[in-house]
Order: structure tokens, then C-alpha cells, then sequence
């Protein structure tokens, strides 16, 4: 055998696969990177709640034309201007006072701050519409909805005889929950009201505590 044979077997194919050198061992960053991507997933979200908390609050709606609530017989317009003896000091939120109607023609004739002087919120007013207990009943239960707020009770008020009411709950922009109510007394007739009747109702807006909420 001539050194020419023996180069020729021990030479391997030029067309053969290369070998794959073996896996490495040892540690892997993919849990790392897996990890990073949560925390930037995160960060971002908390930033885009601060922004979206930072924001301006929305203006009041102080005037609007009447419009339909489904459900009942009334028109409803925006409560701003019959609850502004009970705000102030930015309370209640103005997306709170947005989310309060009353029937076309209500006439604010009293108001109350029932706090004294404990910190959370609780005021009322007082209106008159010459609308029945029980349109108003209607508008309120239906109108609250409409207006976003969690109605939770509807029907005969407690400690007051007679008297109807619509209970509702919606979250402020100040991160408290409000409260709604609606109390609406029987109509009543004569002593200078119209032929039809006249009814008092009290719309009454208190700010819940942290526990709550």
C-alpha cells in the first residue's frame, strides 16, 4: 500500500456533515430576561395609572337640554346648579355630581350638611316637583342607572313613613365610594299647591369610609 492509498482512506468526504459541538452546561439567562419583562410589563403599568389619575377632572355639567330617562315619564336635567349649596373644597367629585339628575322643573327649597364637622362627607337638599311619588320613584330608580350608579335598594324607606327611596353606589375620582339617595315623601295637596299635588324629595350624597367601600 503506497502512501497515496493510505491519505485516500484516511481522508474523510468533503460533502460529510460537521460534528455539533456539545451543549454547553452551566446558567442560562432566559429566567432573567423573564423576569425583566415582568418588571417592565409592571413599571408600566403603574405609570399608566398615574397619568391616567393625574388627569383633569372632568368639568361640571352645570346646563344641558332635558332629556329621556327609559323607563319613566319625566325628563331629566343635569343637578349641578341644585346642589351647589353642598359643594365645595372639591366634594363631591365632580364625576359625582354628574351622575345626579332631577326632573325638569324641581325647585331646590332647602339643604342640609349632616357631617358636623366629623370628615366624611354627608349633605342633602331638598326639592319640589309637581310630579307623583311614584314618577318620581320611577325617575330616580331609572335615572340613577342610566347615570352609572350601583342602585342597591328601592322601595319603602327606613324610619320614614310613607316615604319612598332609591339607594345607589358609584366610585368618585377622589378613590372613595359614594352614596346616593333619593327619599321621596308622599304627594301632598292644598296649602298652595296646584291641583295635581306637589311632592318634597331629598337627594342626599354621602362619601363612604375606606371600610366601606
Amino acid at each position: 500500500m503506497t502512501l497515496h492509498d493510505t491519505h485516500t482512506r484516511d481522508a474523510a468526504p468533503a460533502d460529510a456533515e460537521p460534528v455539533r459541538p456539545p451543549t454547553p452546561g452551566g446558567f442560562s439567562i432566559r429566567p432573567a430576561m423573564v423576569v425583566l419583562g415582568l418588571a417592565v410589563v409592571i413599571l408600566a403599568t403603574f405609570v399608566t395609572l398615574g397619568i391616567v389619575s393625574s388627569q383633569t377632572p372632568a368639568p361640571v355639567k352645570t346646563s344641558g337640554a332635558p332629556s329621556a330617562v327609559p323607563g319613566s315619564s319625566l325628563r331629566g336635567e343635569p343637578a349641578a346648579d341644585a346642589l351647589k349649596p353642598i359643594v365645595g373644597s372639591g366634594e363631591p367629585p365632580s364625576n359625582i355630581i354628574n351622575a345626579v339628575t332631577v326632573p325638569v322643573g324641581s325647585v331646590r327649597t332647602s339643604h342640609q350638611n349632616n357631617a358636623a364637622g366629623a370628615g366624611q362627607y354627608d349633605a342633602q337638599v331638598t326639592l319640589r316637583s309637581t310630579d307623583s311619588q311614584g314618577a318620581l320613584l320611577a325617575f330616580f330608580a331609572s335615572s340613577m342607572e342610566q347615570q352609572g350608579w350601583q342602585v342597591f335598594d328601592k322601595g319603602a324607606a327606613a324610619n320614614d313613613p310613607g316615604a319612598l327611596e332609591v339607594l345607589g353606589k358609584l366610585a368618585g375620582t377622589d378613590g372613595y365610594y359614594w352614596e346616593m339617595g333619593a327619599t321621596i315623601p308622599p304627594t301632598s295637596f292644598g296649602h298652595g299647591a296646584p291641583p295635581s299635588g306637589a311632592t318634597d324629595f331629598t337627594i342626599r350624597l354621602l362619601q363612604q369610609n375606606d371600610d366601606q367601600s
